[in-house]
């Protein structure tokens, strides 16, 4: 390989030394001025050239070179038309090479070469740097090496090419740079492009940009610039028109920056920048502008200076302003005021204002129909009221309208579109609005997607949509709709691939043709649906029919079998599982979950490598641990409960490494539980409670990383199970009792961290290394068979927030401990054998007024705040070497000093009678006065109670 690229080489080089006499020869013969050449043809030894250039190539993966043929007819030998080679139209040269994603090249290229595109390719070598040879070709104006996976820093011999026009060095790997010195060497330069390159350590690089008054183009995005708060004396970049800082991390005030007095600007991008307080005054001057983008320019505390953003700058001379764009900027105010500070020049060119995701209160302006030229208007996310005006109907040209998430009430009609023409995307969910538009309306545009979410349009299904068959997104989600699914629902809506319209009442059955449609998104839940599921439109990928009153057997997977995401839980679906579900070979979300379904799961069912969240709890579901799941290693949500599996628990069930949430609760399952299970480092939500596991609790608990207070890296962010099945709730024995905790999106976000293994057979004691569970909020271990002590160390749990060892039979004290568990809300320990004084602590105390019998059938504890108080002899409870305190052992120990000293009184009196004859004549003359008196006693009363009788 080295021999032919170092043939290849000297083959170049020869190619372009003769390429440079052809070109000298050539110039001589050139006709004088005023002679007509209609098209350049390729000089063949530059054919010759480019073909021997072709051969050395190694990769053509754009395919850019299989133009370069030597046989074939007049026109395909010409390499002037060939892909990527450009001759002049003058001396009929090879002046550009743009090889766009193909090939590899040497170090010495035509001297005539002016343009050269090697974007997008491959070609860093073995030392992946920038190449310093690029220097030597003095004669380019453009130079294009962008997206090649270059690294180390820029060589400044860059500087050589003093004709440059245009450098683009964008995204080029790790490329990074200390020096930007050798710019100030090409004074003609007017298109620079280095987003992406690190910048972090060049100090001076805004003094080095003003040193080049040539400059109509400067792009720094994702550059790594600590600030734009330099000092410049004065001004040189007065022919720039286009400025991209965006995606830098400046964080200063915004009025600092050196770029505002550049008026000749028409471009300016510096979004996300971290820049903020108030926006600078000088921006009304910048009368030049026409794209304006200060988007996601939001600070947090750490920058606030205390001071609201209010966008008070005067634009009304901004006549050329096109896009004004100030996203996620953190505004506040009046919308009408600001409205009022937009260019109000005639004609306005204002044509897209992005105010979304600000502070904005007030309501909209009756006068916004003035703004004609807007296509885009985004108000979404803010604080506005009231109605929406009539006049935004008068906005012709209005292709976008986004109003979502503010306040505003009223009803909207068919005027609001009188004159709307163009409007194609709109967007009104989340408001109080209430939609009249009557079912025979036909809007004067072709209207693509409709979002009315929340939106009250009921109780009939609005009508007008079957007059839209352009729209291909409808979101009418819980609209207050209270009818029947249209017949013709799908001929009006056959070219709709998203359609939401969950959370309403809708009723009856779903339609028999619903296979017809060319949906790939339906979402039908939480509505009144009854009947079987029809045949599945064929391109269907996500299927939501959960909550509803649905019957009959499951769907057949016959014709959709690009099914992504199915939810069909809280039905009253029956039968088995087909084994046509087999065919969803992509499938990533499956739940049946609250069904009448029965029988063992069809084993082919984990055919997909894809599956994240399975749920097939609350049926009758049966057989053993399902094999098919062994198969499922990227399966973050698994729920089996409430079912009637049993078994054991695989060891395999370790290998399970991405599951986040487990639960076997409710079912027969037996045998202890697996070791290996704590190698699901990623758990943070284990519920087996109501089975019949026997055996100790597993140790290595601290390889649950999840559950304590490090962060665990590696564990997938979840976004399968935060937005595909929120709907689908969890239950867990919390505070005594089964509640409904939440969605599984609740369970993410608040990263509850829970283990419930109560109502089993567990043995054994508690490991002290369960206390490595720092960040466990919920441990539940009642109802077994636990013996021993509570680990002394529990108080290290810090965030337990539900402690239950109920029904058990643990002995000793209460740790002291537990008292530090500040965020503790309930406590159970009744039904054990524990003994002592109770710790003492403001915390147990509040738990305890509130749980009453939290310590209730431990007949050893005492102290505050039970009745039974502990005896003054005893001294405050210590800890013992075994984990029982030395107050534990009071009471055993009393009753065995007891009899030890009977015993010993005993044999002492005893002793003393077998050898001391005088003690023994003694002893039995005091027992016969003894028997005397007694006899005389008795004799007595018997007589008298004679005489009472006679």
């Amino acid at each position: 390989m080295h021999r032919l690229a170092a043939a290849m080489l000297v083959l170049l080089c020869c190619c372009c030394l003769f390429l440079a006499t052809q070109q000298q020869q050539q110039q001589q013969l050139q006709p004088a001025a005023g002679g007509n050449r209609a098209s350049p043809s390729c000089i063949p030894h530059e054919r010759d050239a480019l073909l021997a250039f072709k051969h050395g190539v190694t990769s053509d993966p754009g395919g850019v070179l299989t133009s370069w043929q030597r046989d074939g007819r007049h026109d395909e030998q010409d390499c002037c038309r060939w892909r990527g080679v450009r001759c002049s139209n003058r001396t009929g040269h090879v002046h550009e090479l743009r090889l766009g994603r193909g090939g590899t090249f040497g170090p010495d290229l035509a001297g005539q070469i002016k343009h050269l595109d090697l974007s997008g390719n491959d070609l860093a070598g073995p030392t992946g740097r920038l190449p310093e040879f690029l220097g030597s070709l003095k004669n380019l104006k453009y130079l294009d090496l962008s997206g090649i996976p270059f690294y180390g820093g820029l060589p400044p011999q860059l500087g050589n090419l003093s004709r440059l026009q245009y450098l683009d060095l964008s995204f080029m790997g790790a490329m990074n740079s200390t020096d930007l010195s050798w710019l100030t060497h090409i004074p003609s330069i007017q298109y620079f492009y280095l987003d992406g390159v690190n910048l972090s350590t060049v100090a001076d690089w805004s003094r080095v940009m003003n040193m080049l008054p040539s400059l109509r183009a400067l792009h720094l995005s994702f550059c790594s610039l600590a600030s734009a708060n330099q000092s410049l004396p004065h001004l040189n970049l007065t022919n720039l028109e286009e400025l991209d800082a965006s995606a830098n991390s400046f964080h200063h005030p915004m009025v600092t920056s050196w770029f505002w007095n550049i008026t000749s600007l028409r471009f300016l991008y510096l979004s996300d920048t971290s820049m903020y307080g108030q926006f600078p005054d000088a921006l009304g001057d910048m009368t030049s502008l026409q794209v304006l983008d200060l988007s996601f320019n939001y600070y947090d505390d750490d920058y606030d200076d205390g001071k609201d953003r209010i966008m008070t700058m005067d634009l009304k001379n901004l006549c050329n302003l096109e896009v004004l764009n100030l996203d996620l900027s953190h505004i506040y105010g009046d919308v009408a005021e600001l409205f009022r500070n937009l260019p109000r020049c005639s004609p306005n060119k204002l044509q897209e204002l992005d105010l979304g995701s600000n502070h904005l209160t007030g309501m909209l302006p009756r006068w916004i129909g003035q703004f004609t030229g807007l296509q885009i208007l985004d108000l979404s996310f803010n604080n506005l009221n009231g109605h929406v005006p009539y006049e935004i109907g008068k906005l012709s040209n209005l292709t976008y309208l986004y109003l979502k998430r503010n306040k505003l009430d009223g009803t909207i009609t068919e005027e609001h579109f009188a004159s709307a023409r163009s409007l194609q995307y709109i967007d009104l969910s989340y408001n109080a609005l209430k939609i009249e538009i009557s079912s025979d309306w036909q809007p004067p545009s072709t209207l693509v997607y409709v979002l009315f979410a929340s939106c009250q349009m009921g109780p009939l299904f609005p009508g007008w949509l079957q007059w839209n068959v352009s729209i291909i997104y409808l979101d009418i989600s819980s609209a207050g709709i209270a009818d029947r699914i249209p017949q013709r629902f799908s001929d009006a809506l056959s070219n709709v691939w998203f359609m939401n319209i969950s959370n309403n009442e809708l009723n009856g059955t779903l339609p028999a043709d619903m296979g017809s449609m060319s949906l790939q998104e339906l979402y039908l839940s939480s509505n009144k649906l009854t009947g079987q599921i029809p045949t599945l439109p064929p391109n269907i990928q996500t299927l939501d029919l959960s909550n509803n009153f649905l019957s009959g057997p499951l769907p057949s997977a016959t014709r959709s079998v690009n099914l992504v995401h199915l939810s069909l839980f809280s039905n009253r679906l029956i039968g088995h599982i087909p084994e046509s579900f087999c065919k969803y070979q992509q499938l990533v979300v499956l739940d049946l979950s609250n069904n009448f379904l029965e029988g063992e799961p069809p084993l082919c069912l984990g055919v997909t490598e894809y599956m994240e969240f399975l749920a097939l709890s609350n049926n009758s579901l049966s057989g053993k641990f399902p094999s098919f799941l062994q198969k499922l290693t990227n399966v973050h949500f698994l729920d089996l409960s409430w079912n009637k599996f049993s078994g054991t628990l695989p060891m395999w069930i370790g290998s399970l490494t991405s599951l986040r949430i487990i639960r076997l609760s409710h079912n027969k399952f037996f045998g202890s539980i697996p070791m290996n299970i704590t190698n699901l480092s990623c758990l943070q939500y284990m519920d087996l409670n109501n089975n019949k596991i026997s055996g100790s609790l597993p140790i290595y608990l601290s390889n649950l990383k999840f559950m304590t207070n490090v962060h665990m890296m590696g564990c997938s962010d979840d976004g399968t199970l935060r937005n595909g099945s929120h709907l689908n709730s969890l239950s867990a024995v919390w505070k005594g009792q089964e509640l409904n905790y939440g969605s599984v999106q609740r369970i993410l976000d608040t990263s509850m961290t829970s283990i419930d293994l109560s109502s089993n057979d567990l043995t054994g004691e508690i490991p002290e290394e369960i206390v490595v569970l720092d960040a466990l909020v919920n441990l539940n271990l009642s109802r077994n068979h636990l013996t021993g002590v509570i680990p002394k160390k529990i108080g290290e749990m810090r965030s337990l927030q539900s402690l239950d060892l109920s029904r058990n039979m643990l002995s000793g004290e209460i740790p002291a401990t537990l008292s530090n568990l500040t965020f503790l809300s309930y406590l159970e320990l009744s039904y054990n054998d524990l003994t002592g004084r109770i710790p003492s602590g403001v915390q147990l105390d509040t738990l305890y007024a509130e749980f009453p019998s939290m310590y209730i059938g431990n007949i050893g504890l005492c102290g505050h705040p039970l009745q039974n108080n502990c005896s003054s002899e005893r001294h405050a409870p210590k800890q013992g070497g075994l984990g029982r305190t030395e107050e534990g052992y009071g009471i055993p120990f009393f009753y065995l000093g007891l009899g030890c000293g009977f015993v010993v009184g005993t044999w002492i009196a005893f002793g003393v009678l077998l050898f001391k004859r005088n003690c023994r004549i003694a002893c039995f003359r005091l027992s016969d006065k003894l028997y005397d008196k007694v006899y005389v006693v008795v004799a007595t009363w018997a007589r008298a109670r004679q005489t009472q009788t006679d």
